[in-house]
């Protein structure tokens, strides 16, 4: 069994310092997003990424696989009176979306989470439109003091070889912050 994160810790996902480790607006940059783009984010957690992903883009999708995770979006963004995200509890391996209905699709820390990712790299691929990305933020694969236990990172080539099997080609790669990389696939 792959762990999971705890609900019950989700302050640490909101803490400002987080921001000075992995900002999201500088990370969002590299994506080209516009007032056109559907974003999916998997693995939305309190919606670090969504909520300033729905400041550039037509619509987001976020899903998680935790209702307490999305409970607490649900209020940031009430409090926020946004009204281009839409929060959607998902399956482990399933993405409750139609067929070619996303853009892109962000995965921030959560690929080293899956327990099969054949699976929902399939479902990926099922709601990518034609030219959709599929983006991967996950931790590298060093000893630190927080994030996942390191025999549960995956180095980036990990990465690109299970994506490249499921059909996926490599486009651009980064590093974003000391202790994340970044990697932008297109099909």
């Amino acid at each position: 069994m792959v762990h999971k994160f705890d609900a019950k810790k989700s302050g640490i996902l909101d803490d400002p310092e987080r921001v000075k480790i992995l900002d999201p607006d500088r990370t969002l940059d590299k994506l080209e997003l516009t007032g056109k783009t559907v974003l999916a984010d998997l693995g939305c957690g309190t919606g670090f990424f969504s909520i300033p992903a729905a400041r550039r883009v037509k619509k987001v999708f976020a899903l998680d696989i935790q209702e307490e995770m999305l409970d607490i979006l649900r209020e940031k963004i009430k409090k926020e009176k946004i009204t281009n995200i839409e929060v959607i509890l998902s399956g482990e391996s399933s993405i409750p979306l139609s067929d070619k209905s996303v853009d892109i699709l962000l995965m921030a820390n959560v690929f080293h989470e899956l327990e099969d990712r054949f699976t929902l790299l399939k479902e990926v691929n099922r709601v990518l439109k034609m030219n959709g990305r599929l983006i991967i933020i996950d931790w590298k694969k060093m000893e630190m003091d927080f994030g996942p236990p390191l025999q549960e990172r995956l180095d980036e080539k990990e990465v690109i070889d299970t994506c490249f099997i499921n059909g996926f080609t490599l486009l651009e790669r980064f590093n974003i912050g000391p202790y994340n990389y970044l990697l932008i696939f297109g099909r």
